[in-house]
């Protein structure tokens, strides 16, 4: 073997290694995004892609990136992932939501980094009990940031938007508003 064939050899392996390394270290560290929506569910509300859409809900609300509630809803052939804000806000504020319910939501849908489709929601009402909630004003802003004074809040034709109770979150059955 020539010295200028085992220089080249060497490097190779040298580089082989320090790629493997290094992406060994990245997931070590905490940098693997794998799973993640990579949306901002706060302040990533984008005015220009409003839509309103409807579906039936398919899993019961869970808790999914930086405490933001998830609802999952079927809409035709396309599934949607429904952020309606933090557990903690969610519970307090919510309404009751079931498997099979239908839902009509408006918000600002965005193409997550998972490849799933979410809709940040500005306006959630089911269809099924007559229940709905504001989540943001018409800018996107969230309620539960407390700058958004301007939201009329909740209404409902049957006696308020307090969670009643019954499937609400992933525990089995939310808690009864304040």
């Amino acid at each position: 073997m020539t010295p200028g064939r085992f220089s080249l050899i060497c490097i190779r392996v040298i580089l082989l290694n320090s790629l493997m390394f290094g992406t060994a270290l990245a997931g070590f560290f905490g940098n693997d995004d794998k799973g993640k929506s990579g949306l901002d569910f706060t302040a990533g509300y984008d005015i220009n892609t409003v839509t309103t859409m409807s579906g039936r809900v398919v899993s019961r609300p869970y808790s999914g990136e930086k405490e933001n509630v998830i609802i999952e809803i079927k809409s035709g052939n396309e599934s949607l992932n429904i952020s309606i804000g933090p557990g903690s806000y969610w519970e307090k504020k919510g309404i009751a939501i079931n498997v099979n319910d239908d839902l009509s939501v408006k918000g600002s849908k965005a193409q997550g980094k998972d490849g799933k489709s979410y809709v940040l929601a500005q306006k959630l009402v089911n269809k099924t009990t007559g229940a709905q909630i504001d989540l943001r004003n018409d800018k996107g802003e969230p309620v539960w940031s407390g700058r958004n004074s301007s939201t009329t809040g909740m209404g409902s034709p049957v006696g308020g938007m307090r969670n009643q109770g019954g499937g609400m979150m992933r525990s089995g059955g939310g808690r009864r508003g304040r």
